[in-house]
Formats: structure tokens, sequence, C-alpha cells
């Protein structure tokens, strides 16, 4: 911080503002304006420096990105597609202060996300800054305002899973490679999700008791399923383990390039790994499986996520209906 003379003669100051910033200001003629000027600047700067709040403020998106990895995306039992966003979030933020994150910016990033994909992936980028901003608050990182109270968020666009019954299923098996049709298999017939699937092992399968335990799941609550004859029959011809993966040689891309070459091949239309557990809850249900068990099964917190699966169902809701039936007589409706 110091003061200088520009070639007009005039004084200006060369001083940092409480973020940091540095700034040239012409304060005029007098030199000893321009000193009371610097001092005042000055005692602004170091008195910024000892504020906690500001200091908070001043600190880089991109410099705390870290600590949130570390002490809450690492700690999610499915982080990958949470980071990858996360990521992507910093890309964008990651120059800003702390401060300069408004709920402006927030909404500009939430519509440019909202028209790039659907609204479902926004309010997911959108839950992932409020979150971030939370924690840092709950850390005792950051006293300001979350951004995201204010910003603006849109419903979802409608439930749209891609079910395929059991005829698509054996019209599309004969095109999966023999070492991930398994695992497919498995898929369909238990509706875990594709981290639930790769992540599934050997010591976690109890063939005398008839139960798999999947202890790392989306809701982060564990669960059991029941190991049904066909699936212990086909997890026996993998030559089971004391422990390890099951699907220790699947990967995610080779799982999604089986499925999207096979359903091109066989015409069903195209399958992503999540429609096998789409698949699994109407199958289910259309076999006589009961809503209750099935929310179980799929590990929904709330019966009413499982209760849209019910408009998949054959003859489900008109069946319910006709309890009405008779009410009026039909020759009055005539």
């Amino acid at each position: 911080m110091k003061i200088y003379r520009n070639k007009k003669g005039l004084y200006g100051i060369d001083y940092y503002d409480k973020t940091g910033k540095r700034h040239r200001k012409i304060v005029g003629t007098s030199e000893s304006a321009a000193k009371e000027e610097l001092a005042k600047r000055t005692n602004l700067f170091y008195k910024a420096k000892n504020d906690q709040r500001l200091m908070q403020e001043s600190q880089l998106f991109k410099d705390m990105a870290p600590l949130f990895i570390k002490c809450h995306i690492e700690l999610l039992p499915s982080k990958k597609t949470y980071l990858a966003m996360f990521k992507k979030i910093v890309e964008h933020f990651g120059n800003y202060t702390l401060k300069e994150i408004t709920p402006l910016e927030v909404q500009t990033f939430y519509n440019q996300k909202a028209e790039e994909t659907s609204y479902a992936n926004a309010n997911r980028y959108f839950g992932i800054i409020s979150k971030f901003f939370n924690c840092l608050n709950d850390w005792d990182k950051y006293s300001g305002p979350n951004p995201c109270r204010k910003a603006k968020k849109k419903p979802e666009e409608p439930f749209n899973p891609h079910p395929i019954n059991e005829m698509e299923i054996q019209k599309l098996l004969p095109f999966i490679s023999d070492e991930v049709r398994p695992c497919v298999i498995i898929g369909f017939y238990t509706g875990l999700r594709r981290q639930e699937l790769l992540g599934l092992r050997w010591e976690n399968i109890d063939f005398n008791c008839k139960t798999i335990y999947i202890p790392k799941t989306k809701t982060e609550r564990p669960r059991a399923l029941g190991l049904s004859t066909d699936i212990e029959s086909i997890l026996q011809t993998l030559n089971p383990q004391k422990n390890g993966l099951v699907f220790a040689t699947i990967t995610e891309d080779k799982l999604k390039y089986q499925l999207n070459k096979a359903s091109k091949k066989s015409g069903v239309g195209h399958i992503r790994p999540h429609d096998m557990r789409h698949s699994f809850a109407v199958n289910f249900l259309n076999r006589g499986g009961s809503l209750e068990y099935l929310q179980r099964l799929l590990g929904h917190s709330k019966i009413t996520t499982t209760q849209r699966y019910l408009r998949f169902k054959t003859g489900e809701i008109a069946s319910k209906m006709k309890v009405m039936d008779g009410l009026i007589p039909m020759n009055i409706i005539k």
C-alpha cells in the first residue's frame, strides 16, 4: 500500500480492499489528503483480515471444494455420479468468492442446466450446491446465507421409466455377452441399483439362510433380499467364493455397452442399467407380488415412490374400480 503521483501531478493511492483485491485510486492534488485516504483504506484492510466472517466470504469456491469432497462426498455410499456433478459445479463457480455466489448466480446456473438436460437433473445440481453451503455453515467455515434459499426450482418432469416385460427380456438376453449375461439376469431378478449390483459381494450372500444382504444403498439404509431358487441357480454357476465381488470383471461402461448393443439388435428399444430395476418392479407386481413388499425390496423410504409402478401393472387400477360397478342401474344411464 502506497501513495503515488501521476504525470498530471495528481496524488493517488495503491491499496487492497477488505477482500484482498488490489486497487489504484486518484485522490486529488493534496498529498496530505492522499495520506489520510490511504490510512483509512489500510485500517479497513487490516480490520477485515481479523474479521472471521469477511475472511470466510472472500474464500474461493474451488479452495473449499476439497473439504466438501473429503468430509461429505467421500462418505456417501454412491459417490461417483455425485462427485462428477460437483466437479462441473466447481468448473462453473470455482473462481467465485463465496460472497459472489448470489441467488441470481445460482438461478442462472440452474436454468442453464435445466435447458441443457432436464429439470430433474438441474434439481440435483441445485441440491448439491445447497448442501455445499449448508455443510460449510455446519463446519463453521462460512457464516453467510445459503444462496439457494432464494433461488427457485421447478417441479420435475413426470416419472417415465422404461420397463420391459418377460418376453422382451427373453428377446434381449441372447444378445448379451456370456460374461455379462449373469449380471443382467440378476439385475432383472432383484431390482438392485446399478452400483448395488456391481458391488454385490460373496460374503453378503447367505446360501443357508437364502438371503442377499445389501449393506451400502442410496438411502444409506441396509436391506436384505430373499434368495430365490432361480437366483441361487444363477449364482452357483459363477463358482461362489468366500469373499470378493460377484461381478469383479464387469464395469459400469461394460454393462452399459452390452445393454445398448443388445437392445438395438433385439429390437426391444433403448435399455439403460436402471431400466432393469424398473422392469423388476413391474414384473414383480404383474406376477402377483404385493406393493408393500416391493417397497421393502426396492428400499424405498416412502410407499408413494413405489406406487408409481402401479400404472404399469396390467389391469391393476381398473380392477380396483370394479367395486363401483352397479352403483347406478344401466337403464338409467342409457
